[in-house]
């Protein structure tokens, strides 16, 4: 489903835990926190605070 970055939450080199909020997305009125699904370094991020998004884009490598 097509929605829109509305913040990325980290930068690159960020240290975050399992749990920690990266980016907030909105996709029809809805907002939505994506999660780091395990702890690590952010080693790159692929959008920026508000710009289109579709499923399956990359939004963060981590």
């Amino acid at each position: 489903m097509p929605g829109t970055v509305i913040r990325v939450v980290v930068e690159k080199g960020d240290q975050v835990k399992q749990g920690d909020h990266l980016i907030i997305t909105e996709a029809m009125k809805m907002e939505t926190t994506v999660q780091a699904p395990f702890s690590g370094t952010i080693k790159d991020i692929f959008v920026k605070d508000g710009e289109a998004i579709s499923t399956g884009d990359l939004l963060i490598e981590l």
